[in-house]
């Protein structure tokens, strides 16, 4: 006896597309934050030969040091924003697949290549809510860190005072 079992279609294809488009969104919010600090970094001549993120410390040291309450709080975004440098790292080096749990939801699994072979970072399994959560945050951490820097960059008094060692 055998019964018709429903059948669901679902298209592997739109859930890895899903995936890829999440992914691309995350990596370009940070992109964009790394882009607004290289632009402040040019503009209070701090060193980037070494991409941006070379004198970032540096620029952070200033911002605190600074009175001016905006860039307090720019400082306190790059603090943030610094620390999920390892999420991106892994992102970035990642190929992605999409699996299903046993209640078919799909979750979203990371996978890189070591960088060498010491290198002991896991393969990550990213739930739908926190895959959301670092959208988010990463979202939100690279708009702001581009717009605080856009307006602090339009002050040539906050620009000067930030360029003294």
């Amino acid at each position: 006896m055998s019964e018709n079992l429903p059948v669901e279609r679902s298209s592997a294809k739109d859930d890895l597309a899903v995936a890829h488009q999440w992914l691309a969104q995350v990596l370009t919010s940070f992109a964009k934050a790394e882009q607004a600090i290289g632009r402040l970094c040019l503009g209070i001549n701090l060193p980037i030969k070494n991409g941006p993120l070379g004198s970032v410390n540096d620029l952070r040291n200033r911002l605190v040091r600074s009175g001016d309450r905006r860039c307090q709080n720019l400082e306190k975004r790059i603090k943030r924003w610094q620390s999920l440098r390892p999420v991106r790292h892994v992102l970035a080096h990642a190929t992605v697949r999409i699996l299903f749990d046993e209640n078919r939801n799909a979750v979203i699994v990371t996978r890189h290549l070591p960088r060498d072979e010491d290198d002991i970072t896991p393969d990550r399994v990213w739930s739908a809510e926190e895959s959301l959560e670092v959208l988010r945050i990463a979202s939100n951490d690279g708009r702001s860190i581009h717009d605080q820097v856009q307006n602090l960059l339009g002050d040539t008094k906050v620009i000067e005072q930030l360029r003294k060692p």
